[in-house]
């Protein structure tokens, strides 16, 4: 989807009465803010961050008592120029925190949530690289979380054994393990209450010995989600699986593992027969690879109808095609149309931006 828009135009999404704060720590690029800290901190509840794509890495921020919106351009945005907004990790601290947004970012060091916790929290589309995301605060109960289309390559999501985790979603997720950086990419998930996975994809080069979760997660619900090479029974137990297919897994029936029930649907050790299937089964790491199913045995045999793995959904956000970009309309490139001009004349330039909801 292609649109002609003006500059201003990429901000009509927001709400009139937010303020936008924009962040570049590149001389190339103009913005209000070098370090996403000043932004954060000049910013009122409800307002929007944008940290503009660099070829500098920014520090990590802190989060406290402030509920925000903070965007990227994505974590492969399809323009030209496409820096990424690569952030040095962040802590989030504060009940005040509350509904905030992280969209279109790339972590690459530790993304800490407190036991001043916020509920109600959602991460899309962002890559988490090489990383943990620590929700592993002892004794509190975390609530409302959302990890959508996002990436987690050789990272884990750490609960605390101690802590509660209720209304958790994860959903069209990229969990991707080399086989030498983590064994696990959820860990101790062990006291959950409607923790959903649903239409994830994990795979990795291993010989099918590296695990999904870690140190015993209990009571989780997986449904749709594809495993190739990848244990989804070692360390969960008591979970109900529906509608999820293995391939070269290790353990190819997880439903019938570990005290976990298989609540129908499910299908072992059958090749899913994505588009980029050859990639997966050599243990590839390309999250712009074309992972759609036309056919097989994981095609339209969802628990919803659709095909099992990752949602490419022709309406709405759940199209893993569009995670690579946030859904701030994005200019695409810009040109000047009449490169010559006399004095006093007038400058012609031409904008194409693009969307992708």
């Amino acid at each position: 989807m292609k649109h002609s828009i003006t500059i201003l135009l990429l901000f009509c999404l927001f709400k009139a009465q937010a303020t936008i704060h924009t962040v570049s720590n590149s001389p190339s690029t103009i913005a209000q803010f070098n370090t996403v800290q000043a932004a954060v901190n000049a910013a009122a509840a409800g307002d929007t961050v944008y940290v503009h794509g660099s070829p500098n890495i920014y520090a990590a921020f802190t989060l406290s008592n402030k509920q925000l919106t903070i965007m990227g351009p994505g974590f492969s945005p399809d323009k030209n120029l496409a820096f990424t907004a690569i952030i040095n990790g962040c802590t989030i601290t504060g009940a005040a925190c509350a509904n905030s947004e992280f969209q279109g970012l790339v972590f690459n060091s530790t993304v800490n949530i407190s036991s001043a916790k916020p509920d109600n929290l959602r991460f899309m589309r962002n890559n988490f690289f090489q990383l943990s995301v620590s929700i592993n605060q002892g004794g509190v109960t975390y609530s409302g979380y959302l990890f959508e289309g996002n990436i987690f390559a050789n990272s884990s999501v750490d609960a605390s054994s101690s802590s509660t985790y209720q209304n958790f979603l994860f959903q069209n997720n990229y969990f991707y393990e080399n086989g030498t950086n983590r064994d696990g990419n959820v860990s101790s998930f062990f006291n959950a209450i409607n923790v959903l996975f649903n239409h994830n994809l994990w795979f990795g080069p291993g010989s099918g010995t590296r695990n999904c979760f870690n140190s015993n997660c209990r009571f989780l619900t997986l449904t749709n989600n594809i495993f190739v090479r990848r244990h989804s029974s070692t360390a969960n137990s008591s979970s109900v699986f529906n509608n999820n297919i293995t391939f070269n897994a290790g353990d190819n029936t997880p439903w019938a593992s570990n005290s976990n029930v298989d609540g129908g649907g499910n299908i072992s050790n059958q090749d899913p027969q994505m588009a980029a299937q050859a990639s997966v089964n050599a243990g590839t790491d390309n999250v712009l690879a074309d992972y759609t199913i036309a056919a097989g045995p994981a095609n339209n045999a969802g628990s919803d109808g659709k095909d099992i793995g990752l949602l490419y959904d022709l309406t709405g956000s759940l199209n893993w095609a569009n995670s690579r970009n946030s859904r701030l309309p994005r200019i695409f490139s810009m040109n000047i149309t009449n490169p010559t001009v006399p004095a006093g004349g007038t400058v012609s330039i031409s904008v194409e931006a693009r969307v992708s909801n």
